[in-house]
């Protein structure tokens, strides 16, 4: 595992952490994130999976316990980051329609008068 000059940190990848991760005791050792490449405070591929976990479940992203990749997790991060598009809903207004009713006047004495002559003639 090499030398430690206690009090100093040391920069270790990934791949070594998790290949030496059963001799580094928590009490002797305290193992800190990843880099943040862009400083930006997103996860990128300089954050350790731990990191981007915590972050995602801090964004109210379910994350199950089984195994993740690295890669799965950082897409998942791109998920929370532009989610799906939401589609709107545009409403259409019916045009309103108009009809022309046409109003058919019959004077009421010439009514009258067909009604007269109708039941004279039945009489």
């Amino acid at each position: 595992m090499g030398d430690w000059i206690r009090g100093k940190p040391v920069e270790v990848t990934e791949d070594w952490l998790v290949a030496n991760k059963r001799q580094l005791k928590p009490s002797l050792f305290t193992i800190g994130g990843g880099l943040d490449l862009l400083n930006d405070g997103l996860p990128d591929v300089g954050w350790i999976k731990a990191d981007i976990v915590k972050w995602l479940k801090q964004q109210g992203v379910e994350v199950s316990n089984g195994y993740k990749t690295k890669s799965l997790l950082l897409s998942m991060v791109d998920d929370v980051l532009t989610p799906a598009p939401v589609e709107e809903v545009v409403v259409e207004v019916a045009a309103e329609i108009v009809e022309e009713i046409e109003v058919v006047e019959t004077p009421i004495e010439e009514a009258v008068v067909e009604a007269v002559e109708t039941t004279e003639q039945e009489i």
